[in-house]
């Protein structure tokens, strides 16, 4: 069965859409919504992936970066500075580690198991929301 180069570019191309448009979309809900902004950060970083995995080990190496990031980005919001560069150290960490030394070690990248911590992140953040900021007194 062979399938159509186009269907799998319009699919590649329109995850990497939704991920650029899910990206800007969460960063403008996080001020008012953030369950709702935690759930486009979502949709927008499975669409990373499938992106990065649709791109394959040449392009798709290098892109699977963004969607950590991101949620990094989207998990630590409103939280500490210390915990949101460790978050993002961290999410850099994981992918120098997944997508390039386990990658020359045992020949397959390890973008099968970003997803999944990208998801735990997500379920933390929303079991664990920020804390509310205090009203400022004028």
């Amino acid at each position: 069965m062979d399938t159509d180069p186009v269907f799998l570019g319009a699919i590649a191309w329109g995850s990497f859409a939704v991920f650029l448009v899910g990206a800007l979309v969460g960063t403008l809900f996080l001020e008012r919504a953030y369950r709702l902004a935690l759930a486009v950060f979502i949709v927008a970083t499975v669409g990373g992936f499938t992106f990065s995995y649709l791109a394959g080990f040449s392009v798709g190496r290098f892109t699977a970066l963004l969607p950590l990031v991101v949620t990094a980005f989207a998990v630590t919001r409103d939280r500490s500075v210390r915990l949101q560069l460790a978050a993002q150290v961290a999410a850099i960490g994981v992918y120098v580690l997944l997508a390039w030394i386990v990658a020359e070690e045992v020949h397959f990248w390890g973008i099968q198991f970003m997803l999944p911590l990208c998801l735990v992140a997500y379920a933390a953040a929303l079991i664990f929301p920020p804390g509310r900021k205090p009203a400022q007194s004028p």
